[in-house]
């Protein structure tokens, strides 16, 4: 899985970094985008990278402001006017299907592909055969969530060099072998895949958060995840104005990085006062307190 940011701006873009959107890159032998957010001129920044609209199948709204929702109107109709017919989903809070609804009839837009549009609350929101999707409420000033994401362990390679010194040629029997299936060979011997199945490979994990302050909740799945992607709008010598506005410094996301142990943290979601090198002494800061610190940039991307 990959992770590409396009836009890590918080409230409204500057030159160099656009308002809140994230892109999630899916490798289960076939190429799937599932975006978080999507703040006014996403579909802007999708054209200066690969990623192409077909591609999008399922799009997560953290929280109803609008520097993560604004890009929706022209990203859903682009997506018409380009005959893009595959289903798409889309996941947010309390008012995300009367927002939608309301800005396609007042600008009597359509769209010809399917949509699903789900109003979440707190729990698990979305899972199938390869990953597992749970939301949880966060810290802002409306309701605002966060999400964790779970790839599904996958099943161990096939010991091939076993299966040849046990008389098991290479051939299409090796597919079945490989689903843990068990296969009569020609001669009417029985085999059974999973004595040929190296460990499960461990499914990668992520956690996405929206706008927060600081948060008491205990949410364990955070624990040891391999990516925690966090707010930071403000640095430390402006906590206060962050917390009361329901936003994060620096050092407020380091330390929930340390606390729950995650393997790497990455910073998104500044405000558009900083420039480059105050980026760079953010970032210094955090890595006092979270050495695994990293800064997210516009078309930034990082493999999970």
């Amino acid at each position: 899985m990959l992770i590409q940011f396009l836009g890590t701006n918080a409230g409204s873009p500057s030159i160099k970094r656009n308002v809140t959107s994230i892109a999630l890159i899916l490798n289960h032998n076939i190429y799937e985008i599932w975006l978080f957010d999507c703040g006014e001129a996403t579909q802007h920044q999708i054209l200066r990278t690969s990623i192409k609209l077909s591609k999008i199948k399922k799009i997560f709204i953290t929280h109803m402001h609008g520097d993560h929702i604004f890009g929706l109107p022209g990203l859903l109709t682009s997506r018409s006017i380009n005959n893009v017919s595959e289903r798409l989903d889309i996941y947010g809070g309390k008012g995300i299907k009367y927002y939608i609804n309301t800005f396609l009839k007042i600008s009597n837009s359509y769209i010809n592909f399917p949509l699903n549009i789900f109003e979440i609350s707190e729990g698990e929101i979305f899972n199938n055969n390869k990953y597992k999707v749970i939301s949880f409420l966060l810290n802002h000033s409306i309701e605002c969530y966060g999400f964790y994401i779970k790839e599904k362990d996958k099943v161990g390679h096939l010991n091939v060099q076993k299966l040849i010194f046990d008389g098991v040629l290479p051939g299409p029997v090796y597919k079945h072998l490989k689903l843990g299936k068990k296969v009569q060979l020609n001669n009417g011997k029985i085999i059974d895949g999973k004595k040929y199945l190296g460990k499960n490979i461990k499914g990668k994990n992520i956690v996405i958060l929206g706008d927060t302050a600081p948060f008491k909740e205990e949410y364990n799945f955070i624990y040891n995840v391999d990516i925690l992607i966090h707010e930071c709008t403000l640095s430390n010598n402006m906590s206060y104005l962050a917390n009361i506005r329901g936003h994060s410094t620096n050092i407020q996301a380091a330390i929930l990085a340390r606390k729950y142990f995650v393997k790497k943290l990455i910073l998104t979601h500044f405000s558009a006062r900083y420039n480059y090198l105050d980026i760079k002494k953010i970032l210094k800061e955090c890595t006092k307190i979270f050495f695994n610190t990293y800064i997210a940039y516009d078309f930034s991307i990082f493999k999970i």
